[in-house]
């Protein structure tokens, strides 16, 4: 039994370390603050009972030093927690700048989640209530060992919430937002994904695994065994590329062209960078502010243009508004399609005409 439920889960991850110390320190302070405060009722109950007293009960006007212990030595314990929690929690809220990232959307009731090359895993949910696409696409989320990887989270209906026992993590995955979460994997082994928040009907079935392999194991699961070579465009069947199929469909491209009688601002090199507000302020842009930019343009206005877009809020599914997020913070300086620009070809197809064989006669 101990195999099946054990008392304290596998640590597979660097956070999981920093939180598992914290959590027994806070547990263990507590604990005995609790025992002794509990031990002094006991004894004090039993020490002054009424049959082993006579006469009144006498008059305590209370003692300076005692006020001033019970009120310094809790307060430096619960700084402590408070000081202690703050560096663990700025330590998870950061993701190192070359973490790999996945995308992971929450759905009732399952997850689906899509690497940078396109690669998409189905995790969890009713094979009845899938499409044929997904029940091919049903496995693990696989995730290299020792190496930082940023799990970016929305959901298609209600609150989720993504939790691994064994990264001591659990983030909320919010419909029409966006939320991160990093690991960073020490110990090669599957591990449990939860949904810790009730979603629905089939709630318990949002179960599925993570698999944490080595580097030539990773490489082989993501690319197969020859690597994608480079390319100017996102990448064959990825988010990003998805993404700038989109935004040339949904005629994005008019406005937010790289010329100059650009109607909205240019998208280029936009990602991470802050971005002055009408009537003051800024604002950085990340995923959330590029999200809430598609979705409700006209909360965050841009200083020195006019508020011209019209809303995506319920025209675009969440696979949608993670494909044009994923495409935008990929735009580099000079990579805006042209406004006449058609999908690009597949890597690797012919950029010339094949030549015509000779007609008989030379002709």
């Amino acid at each position: 039994m101990s195999s099946l439920l054990p008392f304290i889960p596998t640590m597979a991850s660097t956070f999981a370390v920093k939180f598992e110390i914290l959590f027994w320190y806070i547990t263990i302070v507590t604990g005995i603050a609790g025992l002794a405060v509990y031990a002094g009722m006991l004894y004090f109950c039993v020490r002054y009972r009424r049959s082993a007293t006579s006469g009144s009960t006498p008059r305590i006007l209370g003692s300076t030093r005692l006020e001033i212990a019970w009120t310094v030595l809790p307060m430096f314990l619960f700084f402590s927690f408070f000081g202690w929690g703050a560096v663990v929690f700025n330590h998870a809220a950061h993701p190192p700048a070359d973490a790999m990232e996945v995308f992971v959307i929450g759905k009732q009731w399952m997850w689906k989640a899509q690497y940078s090359t396109g690669h998409r895993v189905i995790i969890g949910g009713n094979p009845r209530n899938m499409n044929e696409v997904e029940r091919q696409s049903i496995g693990r989320l696989v995730l290299p060992v020792n190496r930082p990887v940023k799990i970016t989270l929305t959901s298609e209906d209600v609150i989720h919430d993504f939790g691994v026992p064994a990264f001591r993590s659990k983030i909320d995955v919010l419909p029409g937002r966006y939320t991160t979460v990093w690991y960073h994997p020490t110990r090669i082994g599957e591990y449990h994904i939860y949904c810790d928040q009730y979603c629905g009907t089939w709630h318990s079935l949002m179960v599925g695994k993570i698999a944490v392999v080595g580097e030539q194991e990773f490489d082989e699961f993501l690319y197969g065994i020859q690597p994608l070579q480079g390319t100017e465009n996102p990448v064959d069947g990825s988010l990003a590329q998805e993404g700038r199929q989109l935004f040339l469909k949904l005629q994005c491209v008019t406005c937010h062209s790289a010329n100059a009688v650009a109607k909205a601002p240019v998208l280029e090199g936009l990602y991470g960078t802050r971005v002055p507000l009408k009537g003051g302020g800024a604002e950085v842009a990340d995923e959330a502010y590029i999200l809430e930019s598609i979705l409700k343009p006209r909360a965050k206005i841009v200083s020195g243009w006019e508020p011209i877009m019209p809303s995506y809020e319920g025209q675009i599914t969440a696979d949608d508004q993670a494909a044009l997020v994923a495409y935008i913070r990929s735009m580099k300086r000079g990579t805006t399609p042209d406004v006449t620009a058609q999908f690009p070809a597949p890597n690797g197809a012919p950029t010339e005409r094949p030549k015509q064989p000779a007609s008989p006669g030379g002709k």
